[in-house]
């Protein structure tokens, strides 16, 4: 796949040529049902149980240490139930994302953590200040490395040595992705999320994440995604620094923007670290 897209003579790949992940035929169908104007829930939960790698993700992501129940969900209909429709939605693109990262692939495996790791915080740190769009910010999370994990499953070799180049550089595997390939992520995750039909608020949301576009303060959804995006990745970063760190001005000014304390983002912290500890992994 690598001769046939990316050129001998240039490092620069055409979107169009990128294999991209391709959601299933019962899934197809889960989302035309999903946004609908007049969803049928029997009618849902009929369509993934048909499918038994969307009924695995979809029962693991509700039984999965982000919600902390105390029973187990056995069923698609309670999960859907419990989950509501965005994140069903999310489950089924999980599915679809799940499915081109290899096992043997290290570099995709990263990508995959990655953005598990964000979306958990970022629904922490969401169901604080804007509890009613914590699910919809989830899914921004849970699709920000799809562009790097097209990238990386169509050219898996080449992208081992992009991540080893910029941990030497000491730059971001982004910004050598860009170096290499000549594409930016953002380019990557706007068409593959077009061509998956997400909400174009997913996809101005991820454009602004990744062209460094933080809001300097909240006049639309679009900032609330963005803004949450920013402070969970400022976050992840500053729990894997020593204690006693100070937090950085970014995240101080952030916390100003949202009306959050130092107890709250010391709560958020917290709560990660527990559901790290207790692990979740599709």
């Amino acid at each position: 796949m690598s001769e046939s897209v990316l050129p001998s003579t240039s490092n620069t790949i055409s979107l169009e040529a990128l294999k991209l992940p391709t959601v299933s035929k019962q899934g197809m169908k889960a989302l035309d049902l999903l946004n609908s104007d007049d969803l049928d829930i029997n009618k849902l939960n009929t369509v993934i149980s048909a499918d038994p790698m969307l009924v695995g993700i979809l029962l693991k992501y509700a039984n999965s240490p982000i919600y902390g129940l105390h029973f187990e969900i056995k069923n698609t209909l309670n999960a859907i139930n419990l989950l509501g429709v965005e994140i069903v939605k999310s489950a089924i693109l999980i599915c679809t994302m799940r499915s081109v990262c290899k096992s043997e692939n290290h570099a995709s495996e990263m990508l995959w953590e990655k953005s598990i790791n964000l979306s958990i915080m970022t629904r922490i740190i969401a169901r604080k200040p804007f509890r009613k769009m914590a699910n919809e910010i989830e899914v921004s999370a849970m699709m920000s490395q799809i562009g790097g994990l097209i990238i990386s499953s169509n050219f898996p070799d080449e992208y081992a040595s992009v991540v080893d180049s910029a941990n030497e550089k000491l730059i971001s595997v982004e910004e050598e992705e860009n170096n290499f390939f000549g594409l930016h992520r953002s380019e990557v995750t706007a068409y593959a999320l077009e061509k998956l039909r997400l909400p174009s608020i997913v996809i101005n949301s991820l454009s602004a994440f990744f062209n460094g576009e933080q809001p300097t303060g909240i006049h639309s959804d679009t900032d609330k995604h963005v803004l949450t995006l920013f402070l969970a990745t400022l976050l992840i970063d500053y729990n894997e620094e020593d204690n006693g760190v100070e937090k950085n001005e970014s995240i101080i000014e952030i916390m100003e923007i949202l009306e959050l304390s130092d107890s709250d983002v010391d709560g958020f912290l917290e709560v990660y670290n527990e559901k790290l500890t207790e692990g979740f992994v599709f």
